[in-house]
């Protein structure tokens, strides 16, 4: 048991000095941005058979943007109910032709990009789902962004069903991301995490990569990672809102959650060796590389450490000792993840879509965020 302490000890420390890392290689130069005019802009739209709710998006659409011969609807089949609805609202349809073990939604994207600029230049393009809802002003605000030279920005991705804990726990990891992470990278000059829908890249990069190369279970963290490493220019737009559907059942929550990790290690696979060996000091986005390099280490780290160090307290002498190690641990952990949970709902107390008692969602979601650990086992074994 003695051995195992001390190995908790050292994953412990090993963890605590790469969080400390990723804060210590903050250097990231400003950005250099060049603004540009826009012409036109596209909105791009995966959308299998989402007939019952693609009528709201596609409404918040036509509220800030009249003429809809900009936006694309993608789907599977013609006969796709969804494709009567986007044609009454003036918008196009592209029926997917290679669908073959190419389902995912980055598949689709890269597909119908393909096709549009065989025929058509955009300046910039929006990608949503078919279950999002554009907040007032949400393209205007995106188009100042562009303006000022950004090849992609994210924006602040609100709730749009928070009628229970679960779905409102779902939605609030999208802002432990928006004001943990983006507002910070912001400040820092640093790459922007991009999750989800509601963001932009420009058609000049479209156009270099010749369609959305980007394939893996979670796409936009693939995007994330080559704008890291390619020196893009990121950044986030928190005026710019929408509103996001989110699983309101735990189980449909794990599926999701699930195969996000999994994307997650994927994406990973393909681009940190390369992120890793493009490593400069001199570079202007060393700060971003070597966070995205550093990624989730430090809490898998602790993790290990924390469960060895509550199985080195587990003699067959004093099991009441392990017990109290054990309540002491998970008690701390709760506490503190309770803790920035309160502190993101009190600072985005007027921009949260929420329908629950926020009493009742600072003590749930700390359980919530814990179960990433049962998704991480899932994912892996």
């Amino acid at each position: 048991m003695h051995t195992i302490y001390i190995i908790s000890i050292i994953l412990i420390s090993i963890g605590i000095t790469l969080f400390l890392l990723s804060f210590i290689f903050e250097y990231t130069r400003k950005q250099n941005l060049k603004k540009r005019a826009i012409d036109e802009y596209a909105i791009i739209i995966p959308a299998r058979n989402e007939s019952k709710v693609i009528k709201n998006l596609l409404d918040s659409i036509k509220l800030q943007n009249p003429n809809m011969n900009n936006v694309y609807v993608i789907v599977e089949d013609k006969k796709d109910e969804t494709v009567k609805i986007v044609k009454e609202y003036g918008g196009n349809i592209y029926v997917r032709k290679n669908i073959e073990n190419r389902r995912r939604k980055g598949y689709a994207l890269d597909e119908c990009l393909k096709n549009i600029l065989k025929k058509k230049h955009y300046d910039l393009y929006f990608i949503m789902d078919a279950d999002n809802i554009l907040g007032k002003n949400f393209i205007n605000e995106m188009l100042k962004t562009y303006k000022k030279g950004y090849d992609i920005a994210t924006r602040y991705r609100n709730i749009k069903n928070s009628s229970n804990i679960i779905s409102s726990c779902s939605g609030l990891t999208f802002s432990f991301m928006n004001t943990l992470f983006n507002e910070y990278n912001n400040h820092m000059h640093k790459s922007m995490i991009i999750s989800g829908t509601g963001f932009y890249i420009s058609g000049e990069l479209v156009e270099k990569l010749n369609g959305y190369p980007f394939h893996s279970l979670t796409e936009d963290y693939e995007l994330t990672l080559y704008s890291t490493l390619n020196n893009l220019t990121t950044t986030y737009n928190e005026k710019a809102i929408f509103y996001d559907e989110q699983p309101d059942s735990f189980k449909v929550s794990m599926k999701q959650r699930t195969r996000w990790v999994k994307g997650y290690f994927e994406a990973r696979k393909i681009y940190i060796k390369e992120i890793r060996r493009s490593l400069d000091y001199k570079d202007k986005n060393y700060g971003s590389k070597i966070s995205t390099v550093i990624g989730v280490q430090p809490l898998i780290y602790l993790l290990i450490g924390v469960l060895l160090l509550i199985v080195s307290s587990l003699t067959i002498n004093d099991i009441t000792a392990f017990i109290k190690t054990l309540v002491v641990v998970l008690l701390l952990i709760y506490l503190e993840l309770a803790g920035i949970t309160y502190i993101i709902i009190k600072s985005e107390k007027n921009k949260l879509n929420l329908n629950v008692s926020k009493t009742k969602l600072t003590l749930y979601n700390p359980l919530f965020l814990l179960s990433y650990i049962l998704c991480l086992m899932i994912s892996i074994f």
